[in-house]
C-alpha cells in the first residue's frame, strides 16, 4: 500500500502507458517525458553540441537550451501531456538526442518508448550500442544503459522484424541483450485485449534481473465493436457530404475507407482526411438527424437502405485506443485525429503491466467487481490507499422500480453471445420500462473514468457470473434485508431464492472469487429472530468459503459518524483474517469535516490514504441555513407517542440517512451552528459535500447529481474509511500476492 511506481517515457506521445497505469489504479511518479511533437529544427547534432560544450551547459541548462532551439512552433504533445498528466516543466524533454539518462540512474522502475524504424549502417559488426549510432533507436538503447531502469517496454510496427532484410531487428536484439536485459518480444493485436482496432504492434520487454520468468498476457474475447464506442450525438462537421458519401462507399476504395465495420482498421496518423480510415453509415433518423446536419450531409444509398455517412470523431478515435472520455482533448482536430493515430492502445499496455507488475511488486492489480455498487466505496479506498486494482464489473439499478417476466428475461440474456451483448439487452429492457434516469451510475461513471462502461450492469438478477468466472479477484456488495421462507438452514442456495441475497450469493459461486466482502445493517444478526442470519452463514459456507464478520462503527475508523455495519469477509482458500479490523483514534470532530472549518477542496489524503484536513475556513452557501419555518419544525422534539431530543452540533454525527435531505428532526438528523447559539438564522443542514466527507470521500470526489440524490447517494453508502480498513486486513493476508505470501513494503 502506498507504493509508487517511477516510470520515465521518450516519444511520450499522449501518455497511453500513463492511462494504463490510471486503469489500474497504479500511483506513479514521472521522472520525466520526452517528445519533440513532429517539429524540426534547423541546427544539426553536431552544432548543437558544440554549442553545449563551448557554453559549459550542463543539467537544466542544457535542457533550457534545447527547448528555446524548438520554441518556434508550439508543441503540440506536450500541450496534450500536461493537460493530462501530474508533471513539471523542468521534467520534460524536447528531444531524446541531448537527454542525459545519467542523472536518473537506477531510479526509474518501468521505462517506455518507440523510435522510427531506421536502418543501421553497420551491418552485422557486432558492435553493440555502437551500432545504432546515429539512429533514434540508439538513443533509446543509450538511455536503458545509463538509466538501468528495473524494466524496459520498447514498441513498435511488427514490420521491424522483417526490415532491412532482418538485420534492424537483429542488431536492436544484440544491442538490448548487450545492455544486460533478459529480453521477450512478442506482436501483440488490440483486438485481442477488449478493443474493436486491427492493430498489431512488436512489444519488447526487457528485464534487468535476469532470473525472471515474464510471459506475455493471454488473448481475452472481444466483446464490444466499434459501434459501442460511438458517441450519442455528433456536431454536423463530421458528415460527409455528396462527394465524401461516393467516394467512401466505392469499393474501388476499399484499400483507402471502409463503412461501418465493427472492427476498424489501424489508426492512422492521417485518418479521416481525404477520406481515409473508418466510417459511419446511419440510417436517416428524424430525432437524431437534426436540420443542421441533414444541411451538411448527403442522403444516399448503402447497402439498400437511405441515410448518411460520417467521419469518426477524434473523441472516438480516442476511445478506440483506450483513452477514457476523461482524457482532455486540448488540440485542434487535426492534431487529436494525428495523435490519437501515433499513440499505443491503452489496453495492450495494461494487460502488459498486469504481467510486469508481479516481477517487481510481487502482486497483481486486486481485479474488482461490485453489485449494489453505489457511489463505489471500495473503488474510493483502493484509490485512497494507493493500491493497483482493475474494475470488472460494477451493477446497480440506481433504486428504479422496474417490473418484468425474470424466468422469461433469464433465457433472453443466457441466449446471448457475451456480458456486453447481455448487457445492452438489459439496457433496452430497462429503457422500455422506465424512463427514469439511473443517478448512481452517473457518479459512478464520473468518479472511475477508467472503468469501460460496457461493463456496468444494471441489473443483478439478469448478470451472468459465468461470463466472469476466474476472472474477479475480489468480489464486493450488499443486499436489502429480506426474510427467507424457509426456518433455518437446510437447502443452501436455494433457500434464498426469490431475495436479492440470493442473488450476491448466486454470483459468489458463479464467478468464484479469491475473496468476498459482504456489508448489510447490523439488524441483518437479528432479523426474523436470527432465522436470516442462519441462513446467510449456512450459505456462505456451502459455497466453499471460509468467512468471518463482525460489526464495525465508524467512529472506530477515524470517521466522526456513529454508523454501524455488518461486514462479512469470505476466503475462497484457507487464509485467516483479523477481524475486527484493528481500530484507529478518531482525531475529528463532525464540525472539522465542515466547509466552515476546511474550505471546498481542501479536504485530501496522503499517499497512505491519511486524511488531510486544511484548516482554512470556508463560506457555505446560505441555502443550507433553516427557514423560520423549518428552524421550528427541526427544533422540534416530536411527539408523545415519537419524541427525540433536539441535539446539534454533535461531536460524533448521527448515522447519515438517505433521506437527510428531507431535513428530519434534530433528534434524527444532523445540524451546525457557528456562532455559539443554536437560534433561528445560525443553524444550518449539512452540505452535500459535508455528508461526503463524513462517508469518507475526499474533495476529488465529483458531485455530478442533483442535491437530493447526491444525499440519498452519500446515505446510501458505505463508509470509505471502514473499508480500508477491512481491505488492509484482507490484503496482508497475501492473498493478492503472486506467490500467495505476505509482502510488505
Amino acid at each position: 500500500m502506498g507504493k509508487k511506481l517511477r516510470i520515465a517515457t521518450v516519444f511520450s506521445g499522449i501518455g497511453a502507458f500513463e492511462q494504463a497505469l490510471n486503469k489500474l489504479g497504479i500511483n506513479y511518479e514521472i521522472l520525466f517525458a520526452c517528445d519533440n511533437g513532429e517539429r524540426e529544427i534547423s541546427a544539426s547534432k553536431e552544432e548543437i553540441e558544440k554549442y553545449i560544450r563551448d557554453h559549459h551547459l550542463e543539467g537544466n541548462s542544457v535542457n533550457q537550451y534545447i527547448k528555446s532551439l524548438y520554441s518556434g512552433k508550439p508543441n503540440m504533445m506536450k500541450k496534450a501531456y500536461f493537460a493530462n498528466y501530474p508533471i513539471t516543466e523542468d521534467r520534460w524533454h524536447e528531444d531524446i538526442r541531448f537527454l542525459d539518462g545519467k542523472p536518473f540512474k537506477n531510479q526509474v522502475d518501468v521505462f517506455v518508448g518507440g523510435s522510427p524504424c531506421q536502418s543501421f549502417s553497420a551491418m552485422g559488426k557486432r558492435a553493440g550500442l555502437e551500432d545504432a549510432r546515429g539512429t533514434l533507436f540508439y538513443d533509446y538503447a543509450r538511455l536503458v544503459n545509463e538509466i538501468q531502469p528495473k524494466v524496459f517496454i520498447f514498441e513498435n510496427v511488427p514490420n521491424m522484424l522483417r526490415h532491412d532484410n532482418g538485420n534492424t531487428w537483429k542488431v536492436i536484439h544484440e544491442i538490448f541483450e548487450s545492455l544486460g536485459y533478459k529480453v521477450y518480444y512478442k506482436v501483440l493485436d488490440a483486438i485481442d485485449y477488449g478493443i474493436p482496432q486491427d492493430r498489431k504492434r512488436l512489444f519488447v520487454v526487457g528485464f534487468k534481473d535476469k532470473g525472471v520468468d515474464f510471459e506475455y498476457p493471454a488473448p481475452t474475447p472481444l466483446y464490444t465493436s466499434m459501434f459501442d464506442y460511438l458517441e450519442e450525438s455528433v456536431a454536423p462537421k463530421f458528415y460527409l457530404g455528396k462527394k465524401g458519401f461516393e467516394f467512401v462507399t466505392n469499393p474501388k476504395y476499399s484499400g483507402r475507407a471502409v463503412v461501418n465495420r465493427k472492427v476498424i482498421r489501424t489508426e492512422k496518423a492521417n485518418q479521416q482526411f481525404n477520406w481515409n480510415g473508418d466510417f459511419v453509415f446511419e440510417k436517416l433518423d428524424k430525432k437524431k438527424h437534426t436540420k443542421e446536419i441533414l444541411k451538411r450531409a448527403y442522403i444516399g444509398e448503402y447497402k439498400g437502405e437511405k441515410g448518411v455517412i460520417r467521419m469518426l470523431t477524434h473523441r472516438e478515435c480516442m476511445r478506440l485506443m483506450g483513452f477514457p472520455d476523461s482524457y482532455k482533448i486540448v488540440v485542434p482536430n487535426v492534431w487529436a485525429y494525428r495523435q490519437a493515430g501515433n499513440s499505443i492502445v491503452v489496453n495492450v499496455l495494461s494487460a502488459l503491466m498486469e504481467q510486469i507488475l508481479p516481477i517487481i511488486w510481487g502482486f497483481r492489480p486486486i481485479r474488482l467487481a461490485t453489485v449494489f455498487s453505489g457511489i463505489g466505496a471500495v473503488e474510493f479506498a483502493l484509490k485512497r490507499m494507493n493500491v493497483p486494482h482493475e474494475l470488472v464489473f460494477a451493477c446497480d439499478n440506481g433504486e428504479r422500480d422496474v417490473n418484468y417476466d425474470t424466468e422469461e428475461e433469464l433465457k433472453k440474456v443466457h441466449a446471448l453471445g457475451g456480458p456486453v451483448e447481455k448487457r445492452k439487452y438489459v439496457d433496452r429492457l430497462y429503457s422500455s420500462k422506465t424512463s427514469s434516469k439511473n443517478y448512481v451510475k452517473e457518479s459512478y461513471l464520473a468518479n472511475y473514468p477508467s472503468f469501460d462502461k460496457n461493463y456496468y450492469f444494471q441489473d443483478v438478477k439478469l448478470l451472468d457470473g459465468n461470463d466472469f468466472k476466474g476472472k474477479v479477484d475480489l468480489f464486493v456488495g450488499g443486499s436489502p434485508c429480506q426474510s427467507f421462507s424457509s426456518v433455518g438452514f437446510q437447502k443452501g442456495l436455494e433457500d434464498a431464492r426469490g431475495t436479492l441475497f440470493y442473488e450476491y450469493a448466486r454470483l459468489v459461486k458463479e464467478i468464484q472469487p479469491k475473496v468476498f466482502i459482504y456489508e448489510n445493517v447490523r439488524n441483518l444478526l437479528n432479523h426474523d429472530h436470527g432465522n436470516t442470519w442462519a441462513v446467510i452463514k449456512g450459505i456462505f459456507e456451502s459455497l466453499g468459503y471460509h468467512y468471518k464478520f463482525a460489526v464495525l462503527n465508524a467512529s472506530h475508523y477515524g470517521i466522526p459518524q456513529t454508523r454501524q455495519r455488518l461486514f462479512v469477509v469470505g476466503f475462497k482458500d484457507g487464509y485467516d483474517i483479523k477481524m475486527p479490523p484493528e481500530e484507529k483514534e478518531l482525531l475529528y470532530k463532525m464540525k472539522d469535516f465542515s466547509i466552515n472549518n476546511c474550505k471546498e477542496g481542501d479536504f485530501t489524503s496522503n499517499e497512505d490514504g491519511d486524511l488531510i484536513i486544511k484548516n482554512e475556513p470556508g463560506v457555505p452557501d446560505p441555502k443550507y441555513t433553516l427557514t423560520p419555518k423549518l428552524y421550528r419544525y427541526v427544533m422540534n422534539g416530536g411527539t408523545k407517542t415519537f419524541y427525540t431530543k433536539p441535539v446539534i452540533n454533535k461531536d460524533i454525527a448521527r448515522t447519515l440517512l438517505k433521506t437527510m435531505g428531507n431535513r428530519h428532526r434534530a433528534g434524527v438528523d444532523n445540524y451546525l451552528s457557528f456562532d455559539g447559539t443554536e437560534y433561528l438564522g445560525s443553524v444550518r443542514m449539512l452540505t452535500e459535500r459535508e455528508a461526503m466527507r463524513l462517508m469518507g470521500y475526499t474533495d476529488d470526489y465529483k458531485i455530478v447529481v442533483s442535491r437530493a440524490q447526491a444525499y440519498k447517494q452519500a446515505g446510501n453508502s458505505i463508509v470509505v474509511d471502514v473499508m480500508m480498513a477491512v481491505l488492509k486486513e484482507i490484503i496482508e493476508t497475501g492473498v493478492f500476492n503472486v506467490k500467495g505470501e505476505a509482502k510488505h513494503d
